[in-house]
C-alpha cells in the first residue's frame, strides 16, 4: 500500500501540467484541486477544498521535464 504523499507525488509526475506552466499546484486524492502563482494562497485554498485529506504542493515546470526514478 502506498501512502498518500507517494500517491500524490506519483500522480504529479505523470500528470499533464501544461495548463499550469510555472504555477503552484495543490494535489489531493490524486487530482489537482487548486493552482496559482502564490504557493501560500494555493495551499490555503486547497485546505478549504480538501478538508482533512493530505495535500501535496508542487510547482509545475515552465518547460517539459524529464524525471528518472532509480531503484536500488
Amino acid at each position: 500500500m502506498t501512502d498518500k504523499k507517494t500517491s500524490n507525488y506519483d500522480y504529479f509526475i505523470k500528470a499533464d501540467t501544461r495548463a499550469y506552466k510555472g504555477q503552484w499546484v495543490a494535489i489531493a486524492g490524486q487530482k489537482i484541486i487548486a493552482h496559482g502563482k502564490d504557493a501560500q494562497i494555493v495551499y490555503k485554498h486547497a485546505q478549504k477544498l480538501a478538508g482533512t485529506k493530505h495535500i501535496s504542493l508542487a510547482k509545475a515546470p515552465d518547460e517539459q521535464m524529464l524525471v528518472l526514478k532509480f531503484f536500488s
